[in-house]
Parts: C-alpha cells; sequence; structure tokens
C-alpha cells in the first residue's frame, strides 16, 4: 500500500457573518492510491517584510470581497425588459444549475427573480430562501425587498408560511429600520409587535439590527412602554451574534429606568449575562468583562486566579478571532508570505494591548491558534520557545479542533509537533484528539487508513493513534482490528 504524499491546498473566500470579511476554509485534495492528502496553509515563501506592504495585500483581498455580487441597475434593467411570464420559468431553469453559474448567468438569474418577484412577492421569496444562505442569493433577496416599503415588507414577512422565511426576512427588515426618525421607529415597532407573528417580527428585527446602533435601539425599546421589555430582551437572546448583542448589554449597565421585568430577566439569565461580555467589544473594559464572566457556571465558584486566568482564555480567543475576519485578514497576508507569524503577533498586540499586557502567553497561543491552519510550522515559531507542557497543550488542542478533518499526513504532521511523552493533563487531550481524528478518518479512507497507522513511526502517537483506535474497533464490534491494534507492532513494522 503507497502511503499518501501529495499534499494540496485549496482556500476558499467567503462571507463573514455581520461583516464581509475573509475565511479560510479547506478542501480535500486529488486521491493518490486509496487516500487524498491535504495540506493546510501551502504559503507563498517571497514576502516583503514592510508591514506597509503586508496591509496592503491583505486589504486589497478584502476590498475584492467587499466588491458588489450584483449591479443592481443593470438588474432591474433586465428584469424590465423581460416578459411578464418569463421571470418564473427562467429563474427556475438557471437554478438548475446554480452555484455553478458564470456571472453573466447569475445576473440573469438576478433579474429573472426579481421578475418574478413583481408578479408573486411571496413565491418568489421562497424561491429564493430554498436551500438555506447564499451570499449571491441575499444580495439577490435584498434587491427585491428594497422595492418594497417597510410596511410591504413586514406585511410579507409576516405573510410567509414557513417560520424560517419569516424569520429570515424579518431580520432583513431590521437592518432597513435604522434610517427611520425616533418617532417613526417606535410606531412601526409597536405595529409590528402587535401584528400577524408579532413576536417572530419583534426577534427578527432586533437580530437584524446592524451593529453599532444599539443605544438607537435602547432608546426606541424604551419608548414602547409595555412592549419595551419584550424589544430589550428579543435583542439580548439573539445568540446568532452575541457581539452584536453584548452592545446593548453593556448600554444597559447602571441605568435606573428599566422596566422590572427586564430586570428579573438579567438577574435570573446569569449564563446569558457571561456569555455577552465574553464576546463584549474590547473597548469594554477587561476587567469588567473578567468580573462579568462568573456569572458561567463553569467559573462561578472559582478563585480570582482561575476566574482570570479561564475568562482571559475566551476573551483572548474571542477577540483574536473577531479581528481575523473582519477589517485587515492577517490570515491571508500570513497565508502569501506577506506577514510572518511574529508580524502577525506584534499586530494584535497593537490592537489590543491591555490583553497582551494581562497575558502575552494567551494572545500568543490565540495568534497561534489562527495562523497554524495555515502554515502549521511556520506558525509554531510563536510557541516554540514557552515550556514544553504549554506547547505541547496548543499544538494537541488545535489538532483536536482545527485538523479534524485534514489528511492523515497533515493531522499527523501537526500532532507531531508535540512528540511527548504527554503530561497528566496532554495525555486525555492527546486521547482525545486522536480518537476524533480515527473516527472521521476511519470511515471516509476505510482500510487505506489502517494501512496509514500500521505504518506510523515509534512514538507517543503512534501508541496513542493504535490504542484509540483499537477501542473504536472494540466499540463497533471489529475485534480482529481491536486485537491487532490493542498490542505492539510486529517487529520491523
Amino acid at each position: 500500500m503507497q502511503r499518501p504524499l501529495i499534499l494540496v491546498a485549496s482556500h476558499l473566500l467567503c462571507l463573514g457573518a455581520g461583516a464581509w470579511g475573509i475565511r479560510t476554509a479547506m478542501e480535500k485534495g486529488g486521491q493518490t492510491g486509496g487516500m487524498a492528502s491535504t495540506k493546510t496553509g501551502e504559503r507563498t515563501e517571497s514576502r516583503s517584510s514592510a508591514s506597509a506592504s503586508a496591509r496592503k495585500l491583505a486589504d486589497e483581498a478584502l476590498a475584492t470581497v467587499r466588491k458588489a455580487l450584483l449591479d443592481p441597475d443593470a438588474v432591474k434593467a433586465h428584469a424590465d425588459a423581460m416578459a411578464r411570464e418569463e421571470g418564473e420559468k427562467r429563474a427556475r431553469e438557471l437554478a438548475a444549475n446554480f452555484p455553478g453559474l458564470k456571472q453573466a448567468e447569475k445576473d440573469e438569474f438576478a433579474a429573472a427573480v426579481l421578475a418574478w418577484f413583481r408578479q408573486d412577492r411571496a413565491a418568489a421569496v421562497a424561491f429564493i430562501l430554498e436551500g438555506g444562505k447564499d451570499p449571491f442569493k441575499d444580495a439577490v433577496l435584498k434587491l427585491l425587498l428594497a422595492e418594497l416599503s417597510p410596511e410591504e415588507h413586514l406585511k410579507l414577512a409576516a405573510g410567509l408560511s414557513s417560520p424560517a422565511y419569516r424569520a429570515r426576512v424579518a431580520q432583513m427588515l431590521g437592518e432597513r429600520l435604522v434610517d427611520l426618525d425616533q418617532a417613526s421607529l417606535v410606531a412601526f415597532v409597536k405595529e409590528a409587535k402587535n401584528g400577524t407573528a408579532g413576536a417572530e417580527m419583534l426577534k427578527g428585527i432586533a437580530m437584524g439590527w446592524p451593529s453599532g446602533h444599539a443605544q438607537q435601539y435602547l432608546d426606541m425599546a424604551l419608548a414602547l412602554g409595555d412592549d419595551a421589555s419584550a424589544a430589550l430582551q428579543a435583542f439580548l437572546a439573539g445568540f446568532s451574534n452575541p457581539r452584536h448583542s453584548s452592545e446593548l448589554l453593556v448600554l444597559l449597565k447602571g441605568r435606573e429606568d428599566l422596566p422590572a421585568d427586564l430586570i428579573t430577566f438579567i438577574n435570573e439569565q446569569r449564563e446569558l449575562i457571561g456569555h455577552l461580555y465574553r464576546y463584549a467589544d474590547p473597548s469594554v473594559p477587561l476587567d469588567l468583562r473578567i468580573e462579568e464572566m462568573r456569572n458561567l457556571a463553569w467559573l462561578r465558584d472559582a478563585t480570582p486566579e482561575k476566574l482570570r486566568e479561564g475568562a482571559l482564555k475566551q476573551i483572548s480567543t474571542v477577540d483574536i478571532n473577531e479581528l481575523m475576519k473582519s477589517g485587515t485578514d492577517y490570515r491571508y497576508a500570513f497565508r502569501h508570505g506577506a506577514m510572518t507569524a511574529q508580524e502577525v503577533l506584534d499586530a494584535v498586540r497593537q490592537t489590543f494591548p491591555e490583553l497582551a499586557a494581562a497575558s502575552d502567553y494567551e494572545t500568543r497561543v490565540r495568534v497561534y491558534n489562527e495562523l497554524a491552519s495555515e502554515d502549521a510550522t511556520a506558525a509554531f515559531a510563536l510557541i516554540s520557545d514557552l515550556p514544553e507542557e504549554q506547547r505541547n497543550l496548543a499544538v494537541i488542542h488545535q489538532a483536536r479542533w482545527s485538523f479534524r478533518d485534514n489528511s492523515p499526513e497533515t493531522f499527523y504532521s501537526m500532532i507531531s509537533l508535540a512528540p511527548g511523552p504527554d503530561s497528566a493533563e496532554a495525555g486525555p487531550q492527546r486521547e482525545e484528539a486522536w480518537s476524533v481524528y480515527s473516527g472521521s478518518a476511519y470511515g471516509e479512507y476505510g482500510s487505506d487508513y489502517v494501512d496509514w497507522l500500521r505504518s506510523l513511526p515509534a512514538g507517543t502517537n503512534r501508541d496513542v493513534a493504535r490504542s484509540t483506535f483499537a477501542t473504536m474497533m472494540r466499540d463497533t464490534g471489529n475485534q480482529e482490528l481491536a486485537a491487532e491494534f490493542s498490542s505492539p507492532p510486529k517487529a520491523g513494522k
């Protein structure tokens, strides 16, 4: 059996929730023998060490993603020229090949759906929402809804038959309402709350409310009278974007004009409060975020030292991940050789000086976590001088969470950066990493994965890989493989 040796990298650009950004995704590569081998992060080696050059490269990539997915004027002109009954027919024809359409065909698809929408709003919207979210289809949906007044938009959302469709269209309504003056906004939300599917409409509006406008929402909600608490709770409980919800929570702290039932809700929802402060904007004082995270059950009884340690681990993960997926894309710059791992770390320290001062270790490890999936070996420079225990835990954690869908060779090259032997803390984590990986790899590669396990060189990773695989085989009733991998490899293997 030939071991897989081909290393292939594939990176996709996608749109992040709440903001346009560049995020990296991995795809399986070509087949060699029976098993594919992919390399996460095949970076371009030539690079400019100038920070300005690195930022320019990353920002140019971001600008590409921000480029409009369609031209509204051109789509509308095309729709205007379509015959009355042509829209639905052409939209369905083109949808059969979506998303493999060329850009010109996508533009025609958008025009066809718009023409259909002008004849049958609910049917066209339901059609565009079929199959889940897609960046281009979202752009088409926004174009459709922009033809409606807010009142017509509300009526359409409330009348859709699917709860999921109602929520999505109501969420897009929330994005539009910030342009209303305060009196009109209050009157509109009251109508939405008291109309058909009122609770769903209110929740959708709250979830779709744009970031950075929490104060406007708070002022509106407090003017609703009896509906104030419901409107504020809908915003706070919007788990799809906790950083968005935390904007409002921070504004509520210390206010004395809040409805009594909202105060009761906040006092009873301790887990929610701790969760939202974990996601609070970095402008919120770090010590306040740490203290409010004591509301989380797993930190409630922690000593001050353990509270700070656990909270910093969570906050650093959130803040650095948010930075990486919006604004300058440091992963992109690192992937293409425009910035070294150290330069990315320095940029993160400059962005979050309070966090870096509180825990350089957490800052360093979180940046490593973000970059390891691009090039594990190059990113390893960030943690190579840490004490062995900390270094091994960082590597094993990342192998467990970011490399579980990669080829066996790529997973092994990553986890081998922590060769062992293991401490009492690292041992169970390595076992979990191998157990989870083997479950998915065996399901995908079958006997080729078994042959690959047999070929592993001696060491801690081979021992753990074999023992966890043996356990899995025993649990699934394959006693022959369980017996083989429970025993040491035969001499020469």
